[in-house]
């Protein structure tokens, strides 16, 4: 049996010291490393190269944060997250699986490891979509998601009720298995039955963008939040859509944290734009979008860019934006008191006017250069 190389992280010494007392003497396991939770533990996790990692967790949400930092730098090891306050192993991988009994946490460990490590380059989204907004950001989605995704989605019923009683009754028997649920519907009768089909997908994690409050209201939202985190489901719920990044969402005051490796990595692709710039002459040469939003609207107006002066840029990207594919209603959102459309395009002007930041300053930069070597 191959020997199995498990790397202990941990809130308190005691704790690592234990699990390592446990773990010793074990022909079949040998522990590569123990170490508190500190920022730069990671690369030292990453450099042992381990197979299984224990850690413990003193909150669940704390859990679900180190599991989100051990992915990006160790996404082949098996995890096994323990929180003291009741006893709970959850093994992370393809799915999870609690467990309440101490003795599973040596058969976790010396389980074969034939499993497929769920990273989360493989990303399994399932998006539930309704009417034209719906039907544009999933086409927008999966032409442009990483190769490695699988997007899966199911288009709900035209014609749903203002109340679902019974959410069951309106979904396909069988869903199939996905990391991340992804609402996207113009009637809060779609979102309402984002719980049962996270049950039906096993879905760990949710986005239900509120692009319009017509469409998901605040107090739903609230609900939905609350009764996702009574089954450990993170939920975000991004206002405008292209206000989420890979650690929030939401603008000014209302910004919200989250920590959740699905979430993070679709928003790796699709949330908050983000452009590179490249400048020449006073005027924009090229432009590369790092994260386009999931409407499109951020390729949209980085075509209408080119060539655009450095000088009227930022100003114009407002307008480009206004008639761009953007699903932000146009009406005052009455928590934020303003239309979110006018919300997402302040977004957009900020990302060009960083982009332009960057690129301006290595413009200079090179032109600098450039007459230093025609002095010399």
């Amino acid at each position: 049996m191959r020997t199995r190389r498990v790397f202990i992280l941990a809130s308190q010494p005691l704790f690592a010291q234990g699990v390592e007392s446990l773990l010793s003497g074990r022909s079949d396991i040998s522990v590569v490393g123990t170490a508190l939770i500190t920022p730069e533990v990671f690369n030292r996790v990453s450099e042992a190269e381990p197979d299984v990692i224990i850690i413990e967790a003193e909150t669940a949400d704390e859990q679900r944060h180190l599991v989100t930092e051990i992915l990006a730098c160790s996404s082949d090891a098996k995890i096994i997250g323990l929180t003291p306050d009741d006893n709970r192993i959850t093994i992370f991988y393809q799915q999870m699986k609690e467990s309440r009994r101490v003795s599973d946490l040596l058969e976790e460990v010396i389980e074969p490891l034939a499993w497929q490590a769920s990273r989360p380059s493989d990303l399994k989204l399932f998006v539930l979509h309704h009417g034209y907004y719906g039907e544009r950001i999933l086409k927008h989605v999966r032409r442009f998601a990483p190769t490695t995704w699988i997007v899966n989605a199911w288009r709900t019923p035209s014609e749903l009720p203002a109340v679902v009683d019974a959410p069951t009754t309106f979904l396909p028997l069988d869903l199939p298995f996905a990391h991340l649920v992804l609402s996207v519907g113009q009637a809060p009768g779609v979102a309402q039955l984002v719980p049962a089909v996270v049950q039906r997908t096993q879905a760990c994690a949710v986005i239900v963008p509120a692009d319009n409050a017509a469409w998901l209201p605040d107090g739903l939202a609230q609900q939905l939040r609350s009764e996702l985190a009574k089954v450990d489901v993170t939920a975000v719920f991004p206002k405008p859509f292209c206000s989420l990044t890979r650690e929030s969402y939401n603008v000014r005051e209302y910004r919200m944290p989250y920590h959740d490796p699905w979430i993070s990595e679709f928003a790796r692709y699709f949330g908050r734009p983000r452009l590179r710039i490249t400048c020449e002459g006073g005027r924009i040469s090229d432009i590369e979008v790092k994260r386009d939003t999931a409407c499109g609207s951020a390729r949209a107006v980085a075509r209408e860019l080119m060539g655009e002066a450095l000088t009227s840029a930022v100003q114009h990207s407002g307008l480009f934006h206004h008639h761009s594919p953007c699903s932000a209603a146009m009406r005052t959102d009455p928590s934020l008191g303003e239309p979110l459309i006018q919300v997402a395009g302040g977004l957009m002007r900020q990302a060009v006017e960083s982009a332009l930041q960057t690129g301006s300053s290595q413009e200079r930069s090179l032109i600098s250069e450039g007459q230093g070597v025609n002095s010399g």
